[in-house]
């Protein structure tokens, strides 16, 4: 009972305590996280749960495609069976070649992946100054809101627009990345200024060990319910609109039955998105901001200096980077999961939202149970958070295994209404927890004043890599006409990831990062300390040597 209550204290610890040691100005000159702003940073991940993009959107874009496709055997007739969705259909792609619904899918998804890319490279190291993170994370999240209410204009196409709708949907796709990798950086300075946390380390008895554990349990206290908090918005939208579904509609049927529905929901998605969002950009403290951008620093250039930079690093930092590279191939693997399933559950359900909706549901109630259990995990029998993440890749790549299996069977692989609903419920119960804890693996091992950069780097190498995925099953389905010879391909990427996640040393990639945050985020007085640090900081900005230690010394609290 006692070993109950002392969880139940953990789960619901309360970070702001008042602080018995206070940390100075020069030591820190972030202001200390508000209660409103923790709350608030909650809730937007509330709305932003990403249900929409691969639930509704797909779902529209398919339909739409079908009514504007036509049958490889028919090529003259405009139209293909919407009742029978796992028929053959085609589009006319480029150069006036017909593809396959589900292959022009995959290769939207890989267009919006890699103009991510570019975005990401460009823009992402913007968030480790002044106060670009806000400004750069509230545009996104216009856009995406936005982008997910358009689709209502063409509830009445007769499919002669669905390039319209890919154009929306990419646009979707590219806003909801920005916000996901945006919203992410802003997490690390957030946990860090927590007041138990800057507490613990203006303590002069606890040990840098002590303070590094106290700093990793609320970094991982943070992370986990941010992710939790999603999946019960998740949970909430899904409930709303399953009820919603069922309302009797004038054809005898009832609405989740109509396609309309699809329309309908990704407007209350998007809606409640921007609710949530709100608060986030009201409660933020004005402190709350990294340095002024480097005089004489482009904005266009400076990221791609800045990644540039960053992978000249890797003999210092080569943990790090062994886990951005392993992070390349799982991110691509999830990302691929989650497009295939959207197509093949439109193929399996005729384009049902109400069936789409039910199933969703069930994920999201596994989601909130999935990141609960790997926290207990993690606070009662004290598992690292390398161990809680391999068992979460290793869960999540058994559905690649699972999907083999429809290559050569017609009825089990992932084929069958039954086993969407297995899908959906392992999804929500260990592939939703990724999220959560592929972002506090890299806190753990990055350098401390470095978050913007390094955030965005791995935002990069996800956008990187996840064209890749789309594209080659994409190639695949387009040559032999069978989505599920895709699934080897994924399973691949599990089993590489897994490997490199493995042999990833967290101490010692602990001990590189403190090194590198010595040398050369905000180094000791020690001139050649400031020397190193000024001439990389240099390579990034092209600045005078004023401007980089300048820049160097206030970036010490971010």
């Amino acid at each position: 009972m006692s070993s109950l209550k002392s969880l139940w204290r953990e789960f619901f610890a309360d970070p702001f305590v008042k602080e018995e040691h206070t940390l100075s100005k020069e030591d820190e000159p972030q202001p200390p996280t508000t209660r409103a702003e923790l709350w608030s940073y909650y809730l937007y991940y509330n709305g932003d749960n990403g249900f929409v993009i691969f639930s509704y959107l797909p779902n529209i874009i398919q339909y739409l495609a079908y009514k504007g496709g036509f049958n490889p055997e028919t090529p003259d007739v405009m139209g293909c069976d919407l009742d029978n969705a796992t028929a053959a259909c085609s589009v006319h792609w480029t150069n006036g070649r017909a593809i396959p619904v589900a292959s022009m899918m995959l290769y939207v998804q890989a267009i919006a992946f890699s103009i991510q890319f570019l975005l990401f490279t460009t823009f992402g190291s913007l968030a480790d100054y002044g106060r670009w993170n806000r400004y750069i994370l509230l545009v996104v999240t216009i856009v995406g809101c936005a982008s997910q209410i358009l689709p209502i204009t063409l509830v009445k196409d007769d499919g002669s627009h669905w390039g319209g709708m890919m154009a929306i949907y990419i646009v979707a796709l590219i806003s909801y990345g920005a916000s996901l990798v945006f919203y992410a950086a802003a997490f690390p300075t957030l946990s860090y200024n927590l007041p138990i946390v800057r507490s613990a380390r203006a303590d002069p008895s606890l040990t840098a060990d002590e303070k590094d554990t106290v700093i990793s349990t609320w970094r991982n206290h943070v992370s986990a319910w941010s992710t939790v908090y999603s999946n019960i918005g998740f949970f909430i939208i899904t409930g709303v609109l399953s009820g919603a579904s069922f309302k009797p509609w004038s054809d005898g049927g009832v609405l989740g039955d109509q396609p309309i529905y699809n329309f309908i929901s990704a407007v209350v998605c998007g809606g409640f998105w921007a609710i949530n969002a709100i608060p986030y950009f009201l409660t933020q403290p004005r402190g709350r901001s990294g340095p002024p951008l480097p005089k004489d620093s482009n904005h266009l250039t400076l990221g791609w200096k800045s990644i540039f930079v960053s992978f000249r690093e890797i003999r210092k930092l080569r943990y790090l980077f062994l886990y951005i590279f392993a992070y390349f191939m799982f991110s691509d693997a999830v990302n691929t999961i989650n497009s295939m399933i959207g197509i093949v559950q439109a193929e399996i359900t005729n384009f049902s939202a109400k069936q789409v909706t039910l199933l969703n549901l069930a994920s999201a109630l596994c989601s909130i149970i999935g990141c609960l259990f790997f926290l207990v995990l993690a606070k009662v029998v004290g598992l690292r958070t390398k161990t809680n993440l391999l068992i979460i890749l290793g869960l999540s790549g058994l559905i690649s295994v699972w999907g083999c299996f429809g290559i050569g069977l017609s009825n089990f692989g992932i084929k069958t209404e039954w086993e969407l609903w297995v899908f959906y419920v392992w999804q929500g119960l260990f592939m939703a927890p990724i999220y959560a804890w592929q972002q506090t693996m890299l806190s753990e091992l990055l350098p401390k004043g470095r978050e913007g950069l390094f955030f965005g780097l791995f935002g990069v190498v996800n956008k990187a890599s996840s064209w890749i995925g789309p594209v080659v099953i994409g190639a695949v389905t387009e040559h032999t006409n069978n989505l599920w010879n895709g699934w080897p391909f994924i399973m691949g990427l599990f089993i590489i990831s897994i490997g490199l996640v493995v042999i990833i040393d967290v101490d010692k990639a602990k001990v590189e990062a403190e090194e590198y945050r010595r040398r050369y985020v905000f180094p000791a007085d020690s001139a050649a300390a400031i020397a190193a640090s000024t001439s990389l900081h240099k390579e990034v900005t092209g600045g005078d040597e004023k401007t980089e230690v300048e820049g160097t010394e206030h970036k010490e609290g971010l």
